[in-house]
């Protein structure tokens, strides 16, 4: 009987006893620094703008749309009557789709680009990228509150405006032409 209640005390004492409980290293990359950060933006950008031809990926006002599906190398989402769609996610899961605004003759009359960030740092960071850019090619800003705007030679203009509501924060780019007086 004294063997019997012996090991009932072991088996109560076993089961009551805490475990041993196990640590797992895990080695978690730093977040990137502020010159990583800032050559993924600058990366950004030159993806966004491409070659530097043209207005935008080798695009310019009154190219044919065929030329622009030619040129083009990211995936195209939608095709209607006013325009034509393209869309490509980064490495980081931003999203940029581009919208070449067609007129009458099936030429490019304007382009949009909708810029979707993850970060406003990241996002801000794009801003003055494009900004800085911009200000190379076309010279100062005409207009910076609250969308900047650049004048591109001879009737068009070029402006950047920062979205930021609950759910999205990016920016809108857009090409347009002044319209022709007759």
């Amino acid at each position: 009987m004294k063997i019997y209640i012996f090991v009932l005390i072991l088996f109560i004492l076993a089961c009551s006893n805490p475990k041993e409980t196990q640590t797992v290293e895990v080695d978690v990359p730093p977040p990137p620094t502020a010159p990583a950060a800032s050559s993924n933006v600058q990366n950004l950008a030159r993806t966004i703008l491409g070659t530097g031809e043209g207005l935008l990926r080798g695009v310019k006002f009154g190219d044919s749309i065929e030329e622009v599906k030619k040129k083009e190398t990211v995936e195209l989402f939608e095709e209607e009557d006013s325009h034509v769609g393209y869309s490509f996610d980064t490495d980081n899961l931003e999203t940029v789709d581009i919208l070449y605004e067609k007129n009458s003759q099936n030429r490019v009359s304007g382009i949009e680009l909708d810029i979707y960030m993850n970060t406003d740092e990241t996002n801000e960071g794009l801003k003055n990228e494009l900004s800085n850019l911009f200000t190379v090619r076309y010279g100062k800003p005409v207009s910076e509150n609250p969308i900047l705007v650049w004048k591109v030679k001879p009737t068009g203009q070029v402006s950047i405006k920062v979205v930021k509501n609950k759910l999205d924060r990016g920016l809108e780019v857009k090409f347009s032409q002044q319209p022709k007086s007759i």
